[in-house]
């Protein structure tokens, strides 16, 4: 099974996390978690959001974030990790050299100009 399909329902999703169901609505409210949802309506959480809910949990409970602050926090996590992704996908590109790019990312388009800073130096155009 997959980590992100869905089959938890709120209550079962609650007595693995040791909470009321309540408190999973109200961090739905919150926005810090969105569940799937059946045709029918019923929330349904699957293994993916039953780890946020526990990241969710230290931080109020352990660390005393309050839910504003969790808020801000899971957002910069999720750029961190998109930034470190990127990271990665820029060091695979200079590792594979300058063919990978192709030329037209090689160099400027017609028109521009780069200014490039070599250290010990002046600035200048290239």
């Amino acid at each position: 099974m997959r980590r992100d399909e869905p089959r938890y329902q709120i209550g079962v999703a609650a007595r693995m996390l040791e909470c009321h169901p309540q408190t999973l609505r109200l961090y739905e409210r919150e926005g810090l978690i969105i569940p799937y949802r059946s045709h029918g309506g019923v929330r349904l959480y699957c293994d993916a959001d039953i780890e946020l809910l526990r990241r969710i949990q230290r931080f109020t409970q352990e660390m005393g974030v309050n839910l504003a602050g969790v808020s801000i926090i899971l957002r910069l996590i999720e750029q961190i990790e998109g930034l470190q992704d990127e990271v990665t996908r820029l060091r695979d590109d200079i590792r594979e050299g300058p063919k990978a790019l192709g030329p037209a990312r090689m160099a400027p388009p017609r028109g521009h100009s780069v200014r490039v800073r070599i250290r010990g130096a002046e600035e200048r155009e290239a």
